[in-house]
């Protein structure tokens, strides 16, 4: 099978997330089987044009708004088509059908903006872009999707897309990778993400400032990097949290297996995950703590709802929640130690039933 794979970032992108990772470790297992991969994407700062990474072939056109244009031209110009195009929707829709016959193209879904929308852009802006969206997805009405989690096909469907036409696949974990070890003395909460408005960091940080209160010697840590950098650090200043929270700039921290990867000690240590997101399309770093054997406390939005079993493997808290029920469900782990180590065996227990190769079977079995 020829692949091609329409995905606005790939994986040396400097924002890249879990949505990369996960199709970087699908893709290269296409390739092992003997399937020709291609990724197009967009360009970024000092990244080569082309270049192949573990039998990937990386092709870099155009910015985060002309990549769209680009794809086209870059598959109008194939003189062989490919089997397969991979259409991996983020916010803005590839539109694919418009050129691709159908048995050719799957419209892949980390998520749907319609909330984010509101979070990061500018009131007038927002509204705009909310009402645009569904229209997006009015050429898709005949594609077959894929996505992670029922939560998120179940939003897909809102957009008039019909359900028999979606299927899901679960993600994989590396458990050579992350595993249990050795918790805090003191109480630890650890966020991992892009520090963006929608990721809600901020939240955490206020959270805190009730936590300490009653446990002064608890702790957060922000693993990340992002636009709202400087004003997590402004907040800790602002609020004397300097010996409670801190920041930690991840720098690759996703591809870095060096056993002193502080990402993964950080979540082997830490008594919960916090991730309050307004939306998720799965929320990867929450099984890759729980294979850690660390609980998460997420919002009840797509995704995270999904991958944290509420008061088994970790606690959902509202969509839209305030600083005190978030430090609520944090106080609550800290004073039920019985609790807590129920949620963090639960977690672990979980997490073991993500493994790459049922993963790439499930979506390989998904694309013919």
């Amino acid at each position: 099978m020829n692949a091609l794979i329409l995905n606005w970032k790939d994986i040396k992108n400097p924002d890249v997330g879990g949505a990369e990772i996960i199709l970087y470790e699908l893709s290269k297992r296409l390739v092992r089987e003997g399937h020709t991969v291609t990724w197009f994407c967009r360009s970024f700062k000092g990244a080569k044009p082309e270049e192949t990474i573990d039998g990937i072939r990386i092709i870099r056109r155009g910015n985060r708004f002309t990549v769209y244009w680009e794809a086209y031209k870059y598959y109008r110009s194939l003189s062989v088509k490919p089997d397969k195009v991979l259409d991996c929707v983020n916010t803005i829709c590839w539109q694919t059908p418009l050129y691709v016959p159908k048995e050719k193209r799957i419209a892949y879904v980390n998520q749907l903006a319609k909330e984010v929308f509101f979070y990061e852009l500018p009131p007038i802006l927002s509204y705009i872009a909310y009402v645009l969206e569904p229209l997006e997805y009015l050429t898709y009405r005949d594609t077959k999707f894929l996505c992670y989690s029922e939560s998120v096909k179940k939003d897909i469907t809102t957009f008039g897309i019909p359900e028999t036409n979606i299927s899901t696949f679960p993600i994989g974990i590396d458990h050579n990778r992350y595993k249990p070890g050795k918790k805090s003395r003191d109480p630890l909460f650890l966020f991992v993400a892009r520090l963006t408005a929608m990721k809600r960091p901020d939240l955490c940080v206020e959270a805190m400032r009730i936590v300490v209160q009653k446990y002064p010697t608890a702790k957060l840590a922000i693993v990340g990097y992002g636009p709202m950098e400087k004003k997590l650090h402004d907040m800790i200043q602002t609020h004397k949290l300097e010996k409670n929270v801190y920041v930690v700039n991840k720098d690759h921290l996703f591809f870095d297996t060096d056993p002193k990867d502080q990402k993964v000690k950080l979540m082997q240590q830490a008594w919960a995950l916090l991730l309050p997101s307004v939306k998720e399309g799965w929320g990867m770093v929450v099984t890759e703590a729980a294979a850690c054997g660390t609980p998460g406390i997420v919002t009840k939005v797509t995704g995270v709802q999904d991958s944290v079993l509420h008061g088994k493997t970790g606690v959902h808290i509202s969509s839209e929640p305030s600083a005190g029920e978030l430090a609520e469900s944090m106080l609550l782990l800290i004073s039920d130690g019985k609790k807590l180590l129920s949620l963090s065996h639960a977690a672990k227990k979980y997490s073991d039933t993500f493994e790459w190769e049922t993963s790439f079977r499930i979506f390989l079995g998904s694309l013919t």
